[in-house]
């Protein structure tokens, strides 16, 4: 019924929907951050036909914004050129390239560069973009009365926003329904709910972008809206490590890490706020000395889940201007994170028999995942103490597995504890590994008994990495900023079958 629905449609407006004369798509620019990936852009720009590539830089038209800073009239040409032959093979088909939030991308980022693409155009040409982005519109307003509320994105509401004042369409329930689509993404503390810092910054540009499209229209802007613009600005304020770049969990990177710290506002309001009430995401702690990131996300069938790495119990430290322990990170290759990167031995947690702890399927939200996750924090004179626990492995191994970071506030030390209990009675034997992923350019020597590995960062820095039971090194990677590099990781591996087992271990400076 809905496939007979969608034909129809589509049929529909192909055939009689007609461009009002009225509409105009100038000044219409709201953006505030670029987080176009130029690299990938330049990739594929100068070829021929590129329109018919299927990656997410040419469906969503993200290379308007290349073509731009090209100027000229080689940026104008490859613009116009490819834009209006993409629309002549596409502009009737059902699903891709019209799935997903493309639709929307991809109208935004012709409306904010519609006077350039248009500096140079015949009159046909310009009726013809004018049809297009009249096509966008109206696929737009379809999408939204019949997506999923969950699947909706902060790019599907921004481009519905700013569809209905340029259709007039605009009233009071429609600004609600954006309201709660917004709060739908959003956690109790401000956080965006796929608990990735970059998707944090980018849900939170979209969010000025909105409030800059009420302003323009003259509209008043809702106060939800305003309010939860301050909480992601003053968390995301709290998620940087102490060289600057952001922590590594659920496929952030930090190709846009400076542009998104130059664009916080450092104004009084954004003092730091009180975050004692954590219980879901990623916990942290600061002082002048360090750093520490813990992920207790709780994941759940949300496609905002879907991209969740199987890192649970994850952390990630710094210090004195330098990372030390990290995750292993992602690439943003046409928007397509190798699922490798995603899995729980890419992160510094504790791994049962080398299996995830979340189920990872490519293009798929989790099957199985952890039900319970539970966190506590608890504060005395000398400790920050970080307490998580979850049950991804119950079904499969009676297991739960639980950490404990025990923070000192005295001094540039961290220690931890890695319990592993059973459930109950199995003559199996279950191998554990519990990772430490090194940042790159550290040199390490063990000690002689094999418990000890002594730590040498860039910067001369001396750490001790210290354990209850003997430690390895292994070969490890990190990729960021679209960089694979490789590095080392600290590993402790053992057997357990029936017994509760704890692993102690500890990071200090020397």
């Amino acid at each position: 019924m809905r496939l007979i629905k969608k034909i129809i449609f589509i049929y529909i407006i192909s055939k009689f929907a007609k461009v009002d004369k009225n509409i105009s798509f100038k000044d219409l620019n709201f953006k505030k951050l670029d987080f176009t990936n130029y690299k990938q852009v330049k990739s594929f720009i100068f070829k021929n036909e590129f329109f018919k590539q299927n990656n997410k830089y040419v469906q969503s038209f993200d290379f308007l914004n290349f073509s731009q800073k090209l100027g000229g009239k080689i940026g104008i040409n490859l613009s116009k050129k490819n834009i209006l032959s993409w629309y002549k093979i596409n502009k009737n088909k059902l699903y891709f390239p019209w799935a997903d939030d493309l639709t929307s991308k991809r109208f935004l980022n012709i409306v904010y560069n519609y006077e350039f693409i248009n500096s140079s155009s015949t009159e046909e040409e310009t009726k013809k973009l004018n049809e297009m982005l009249f096509t966008h519109m109206i696929r737009i307003n379809y999408d939204i009365k019949n997506k999923k509320i969950g699947d909706l994105t902060s790019y599907d509401i921004k481009a519905y926003l700013l569809c209905s004042f340029i259709l007039k369409s605009i009233n009071k329930k429609s600004i609600d329904f954006i309201v709660l689509i917004i709060l739908r993404q959003i956690d109790s503390i401000g956080m965006h709910k796929s608990y990735n810092i970059l998707e944090h910054a980018k849900f939170m540009n979209n969010l000025n972008e909105i409030k800059n499209i009420f302003l323009f229209f003259k509209n008043e802007i809702p106060e939800k809206i305003e309010e939860n613009i301050f909480k992601m600005q003053s968390i995301l304020n709290e998620y940087f490590h102490d060289d600057g770049t952001i922590p590594l969990f659920n496929g952030s990177n930090n190709n846009y890490t400076k542009l998104i710290y130059e664009s916080l506002n450092k104004d009084e309001y954004l003092k730091s706020r009180k975050f004692i009430n954590i219980n879901n995401g990623i916990a942290f702690h600061s002082d002048k000395q360090k750093r520490v990131f813990f992920d207790i996300v709780q994941p759940n069938k949300d496609n905002i889940s879907n991209n969740l790495s199987a890192g649970t119990l994850s952390f990630e430290f710094s210090s004195l201007g330098e990372k030390i322990i990290t995750n292993c990170g992602a690439t943003e290759s046409f928007g397509k994170n190798p699922e490798y990167l995603r899995y729980s031995a890419a992160h510094s947690t504790l791994i049962l028999q080398n299996t995830n702890i979340s189920e990872i399927k490519e293009n798929n939200p989790h099957k199985r995942f952890p039900q319970s996750v539970v966190f506590n924090r608890d504060v005395n004179e000398k400790n920050i103490i970080f307490e998580g626990s979850h049950n991804g492995y119950v079904k499969k191994f009676n297991k739960i597995l639980k950490r404990k970071l025990i923070i000192s506030r005295n001094s540039n030390k961290i220690l931890g504890e890695d319990s592993i209990i059973s459930l109950k009675k199995t003559n199996n034997r279950i191998f554990y590994h519990i990772r430490f992923h090194l940042v790159d350019g550290i040199s390490y020597n063990f000690t002689n008994s094999k418990r000890n590995v002594i730590l040498k960062t860039k910067q001369n820095n001396m750490w001790l990495f210290k354990s209850d039971a003997e430690l390895v090194v292994e070969d490890s990677i990190i990729v960021d900023k679209n960089y694979t590099v490789p590095t080392k990781q600290i590993v402790v591996k053992g057997v357990i079958n029936n017994t509760k087992q704890t692993r102690k271990w500890s990071l200090e400076k020397i």
